[in-house]
This record gives structure tokens, sequence and C-alpha cells, in this order.
């Protein structure tokens, strides 16, 4: 039997598609053994679960992002961070994917940079900003599809129960008369995004009866599509090879967001010939320090762009650059508790004037999202958001976005007035 593989309706499906892709065929090979965490199911199938934090082996190739719910640091693949800045982490060996896992909290979080999957799906359908499962059905534009039919469906559909876990129908096969006959779902799970194909037998057995319902994005018409030469797609242009800098390397990646203050920049020097480092400050300012023990740590007090190179002590010989970037994104309320639901009045100081794209609280006891929202502020020094109804103490913060990705403030703990 012949079947057809669906061809997106528009050019924005083609991109929801793509993107995914990205995230789901990127190859990487850890030069380290790398923290990794995986779910483990209790033998009596009752869905109770606990969470095993591994290390998968140096020098195995993995392919698709590792799951991390990384909101202790903010740092999630796609939003935050670039695949660049994923990869080149990956490729240094005393970076923060190895050196500062999250570790003893019994939960799906290991990995210092990882991905959802929430954080997957909203980086497909690119929306505003990562976005937890049970608040997709009220963003504008989307909404439910009749199931019942499997010829239904259609590409860059979302398969969503509010209260467990999202995914992406990436392509679906059907026969000359339109029945289906496969449905290939994207998902971001323990421990790497996995791209699987059901039967129809098998998509009801394992989504529809287990109370998942599929929900269609009216915006994905918009998504946009940028390739990536380290995340290539097939069909994408011709793109320079990408190179990752075997001399240099920030412990975040290259082209990384770091907190001023709050998050020093340390660079890695791999070859011992190099005996400094110089840096280049936003306003063009250079610098240098020796390096000692293979290694320079700065503490930048200007926001913006720095560049660096390692000097050859011998011939003064440079290596190609790299690059980082200083944020100082900072908020204070104007109480330290609230009732539930009470406004949060927040100063806030945005010195480099980027785009505030999102409030995020986390219960402070365990880092679990306790509320978020959406926001579209630029010149704001004042803001105000509801306090959550249930945790607590709070951890709460903005964030923002710039040319190296979305980035957090600083973070201040509130407590709910009994």
């Amino acid at each position: 039997m012949i079947l057809y593989h669906d061809v997106p309706s528009c050019q924005g499906v083609e991109n929801v598609l793509r993107r995914a892709k990205q995230l789901a065929d990127l190859r990487y090979t850890p030069v380290r053994a790398l923290p990794t965490v995986v779910k483990v199911l209790s033998a009596n199938d009752d869905g109770e679960a606990n969470y095993a934090e591994l290390r998968s082996p140096a020098h195995l190739p993995l392919t698709g992002v590792i799951y991390s719910s990384v909101r202790r640091t903010e740092t999630y693949v796609g939003f935050n961070i670039s695949p660049e800045t994923f990869l080149t982490a990956v490729s240094d060996p005393y970076s923060v994917v190895y050196e500062k896992p999250i570790e003893g909290v019994n939960q799906n979080v290991h990995n210092h940079y990882g991905i959802v999957c929430s954080c997957f799906a909203s980086y497909c359908m690119n929306l505003h900003y990562r976005t937890a499962c049970r608040y997709w059905p009220s963003i504008p534009g989307v909404h439910p599809v009749d199931s019942s039919k499997l010829e239904n469906l259609a590409l860059a559909d979302v398969v969503l129960h509010v209260k467990k876990h999202i995914a992406l129908i990436t392509d679906i096969e059907r026969d000359a008369e339109g029945n289906v006959h496969y449905i290939t779902v994207s998902e971001s799970v323990l421990p790497q995004i996995r791209v699987t194909r059901f039967t129809p037998e098998e998509f009801r057995g394992y989504w529809l009866d287990k109370e998942f319902k599929i929900y269609r994005y009216d915006g994905v018409k918009d998504v946009p599509y940028t390739p990536d030469p380290f995340a290539p797609v097939p069909g994408d242009p011709e793109m320079p090879a990408p190179k990752i800098n075997r001399i240099l390397m920030p412990d975040f990646g290259n082209k990384a967001n770091y907190k001023k203050g709050l998050e020093p920049v340390e660079l890695h020097v791999f070859d011992p010939a190099y005996g400094k480092v110089e840096v280049t400050d936003p306003d063009g300012c250079v610098s240098a320090a020796a390096v000692e023990n293979g290694k320079v740590q700065l503490l930048p007090e200007k926001t913006g762009i720095y560049t660096a190179c390692a000097v050859k002590d011998e011939s003064g010989e440079k290596s190609d650059a790299v690059t980082f970037r200083i944020t100082d994104l900072t908020i204070a309320s104007d109480k330290e508790a609230y009732a539930p639901g009470e406004m949060i009045r927040l100063a806030v100081r945005n010195p480099e004037k980027d785009p505030i794209i999102a409030w995020q609280a986390n219960n402070h006891a365990n880092d679990k999202g306790a509320g978020a929202g959406w926001l579209d502020l630029r010149e704001e020094t004042e803001i105000s958001v509801p306090m959550p109804e249930k945790a607590e103490e709070v951890e709460l913060y903005l964030i923002a976005r710039n040319s190296f990705g979305c980035y957090s403030s600083q973070r201040i703990v509130l407590k709910r007035l009994m």
C-alpha cells in the first residue's frame, strides 16, 4: 500500500515542523559523563514514580536535547539557551553542564541546561514565552479538535493533558482515500526529546484513552523559522560549517547571558601555550588577565556584550574570539508578604532596556512553578503581578529577551499571608 505524508497547510506549519526538528534531531557528543535524569515507575503500575539522577557516558553520541526542568536557573534550551550555546558548553569539560548539575531534589531535573515538554511545544509554536500545560487551552487562538475520527487531525496539532504533558503531531501518513495509517508525535520526555510513529490503535491507546485531547493553534500561520548552522534541518539553505572554539570557552558556553554580580564569568583555556586572555568590554576597552590552572575568572561591571580571546606567551598570537553578555535586570517589591491574589508592586530596573516578556513565581521550597504570566514591557519602572494562591513562600522574577536569548532578573523571596 502506498502511503502519503500530509503536506503542511501553510508556511507557518512547515516552520513549526522545522523548529521541532532543530531540537529533536540535535546531535552532540559529551566529552565527560553528562548529568541526566530518568523517571522510574513503581512496579505495581499505580502511576507512582521517582526520578533517578544518572550520567550519560562520555563520548556516546546523543540525539535530541536532554530533559531538565531548570526553573532554578531558567536556562531552557530553545528560549534561553541557543543550540550554539548548548553545544559549545557540551564541548567544554569544565562547563556548567558538567560542573553545576541540580542534584538531590527527586524531581525531573538534573542538568544545568535542558528542556521540558511545555518549553519544547512553546518554542516550536513560537509562543511569547515558555507556557505550562495548564495554560494552553486559554491561549488566544487555541481550540479543541474532534479526535473521534483521526482523519480530523492535522500537522502541528497539539496533544495535551493539562495536568500531565504536551506533545506535537509532526507527521501524518494516509492512504489514497485519506485514511490515517500512522501519526508521528514529537515530544520532550526524559531523558531526551523523542519522535515516535504510532499506528491509529497505538495512538488511541497511548494518548486518547489516557484523557489526552487534541488542540489546534490558529497562530501557527505566523510561526517564523531561522536556519541555524548548529542545528541544521534538511532543506535549509547552505550555511557555513559551525565552528567551536577549541582553545577558549566561557563556562556557560558561547553567546550566553550572565547576571551581573551573581554569576562570575569563568573562561577556560585548553592550550597551555596561551598564557593570558584579552577581554574587550562593551565600550571597546581592552584588558588582559593571566591564565591560572587553565582558567580566568571575571566579575564584569558593565552590562552588554564582551568578547575575549586567548593570547600566546611567545608570539602574541590570538585565538578566535568568544562572546558573552552581562545583564542586570533587577526588581524590588513594596512589601515582604502578600495575601493570596493580592497585587505585588514591583520597582523594575532595566538598564539595557530589553523587552520584558514574562513573570514567573516558583515555590521557594522546591522550585516548582507557582504562577506565571506573559508581559510586554520595556520602559516601565513599576509593574504589578498577582501573589500566587498556594505557595507559602515564592521566588519571584522577571524574564527579558536580548540577542542571546531570554534571561531572568535576580529573584526575590516573598511570603504568603495566612
